[in-house]
């Protein structure tokens, strides 16, 4: 069987995927219909190594982690895109480990998203503070979800970023201060729930009063690109300054 790595992803914020381990559980309202779930049979009918287990029994891929060290030119890596980086079933030793990968491939540029700020919070604990070249992000889902932002804060990183997708919910007012980029997006599959444009404009306007980048990802629906990307007429392709990763804001124009 064959290990599943995705260089030249499909995901328009980033450009590759890095999944050292695979499998993950539902802690919030954003996880009820996550992608995840419905990929990974599809993915184990495929018979890749990585995917030979139920999608809610996390694995660990050891076989993976030194994976980065082949990708010579620089890449955006979207680290653990199929589970969550701070799993609880994931030891902090092993983070250490990644950690080491991270910081010997400064050419790389990696995303790194939880929901689960708090054990976040306590792993930047443990080590002071994340290389400049992770990019560290909460998930914000709806307005009960904000607590998240104030656990990111707290964590020592030269980036940290919202992901406010699936946008399920108006998320309010947003105390963005500490905060380098905003994603935003609605849901989709074959149950998404549809995204209000009146949330999306609402987190708009407060990264444009802010003079935060806003990447607008998709309206959502029955599939990813179902309701197109344009918000009020334009498309949103603004990502964090500076980085040298020119080439995924060309593809994402």
């Amino acid at each position: 069987m064959v290990v599943a790595l995705a260089d030249n992803s499909a995901i328009e914020w980033t450009t590759a995927t890095w999944n050292w381990a695979t499998g993950c559980t539902k802690i919030s309202d954003g996880c009820l219909n996550c992608y995840m779930f419905r990929e990974y049979p599809r993915l184990k009918r495929f018979g890749l190594a990585t995917y030979q287990w139920a999608p809610d029994q996390l694995r660990i891929h050891e076989e993976v982690l030194n994976k980065p060290f082949s990708w010579k030119s620089p890449r955006m890596i979207f680290t653990n895109s199929m589970s969550d980086f701070f799993h609880e079933e994931i030891p902090f030793e092993f983070l250490d480990r990644v950690l080491e990968v991270i910081r010997a491939t400064p050419q790389h540029t990696y995303q790194v998203l939880t929901k689960r700020s708090w054990r976040m919070m306590k792993y930047g604990e443990r080590i002071g503070a994340f290389p400049d070249n992770v990019w560290l992000g909460v998930t914000v889902e709806s307005a009960p979800y904000k607590f998240r932002i104030d656990h990111l804060r707290k964590v020592k990183a030269r980036t940290r970023f919202l992901s406010i997708e699936p946008l399920i919910g108006s998320v309010g007012h947003l105390d963005l201060s500490a905060i380098h980029w905003v994603i935003a997006g609605g849901e989709s599959g074959p149950k998404y729930r549809a995204c209000n444009p009146a949330w999306v404009r609402e987190v708009r306007s407060q990264c444009i009063d802010s003079g935060i980048p806003l990447f607008f990802k998709q309206w959502g629906g029955p599939r990813p690109k179902s309701g197109g990307r344009r918000l009020d007429g334009r498309e949103w392709n603004e990502f964090p300054r500076p980085t040298n990763l020119i080439l995924i804001e060309a593809r994402s124009r």
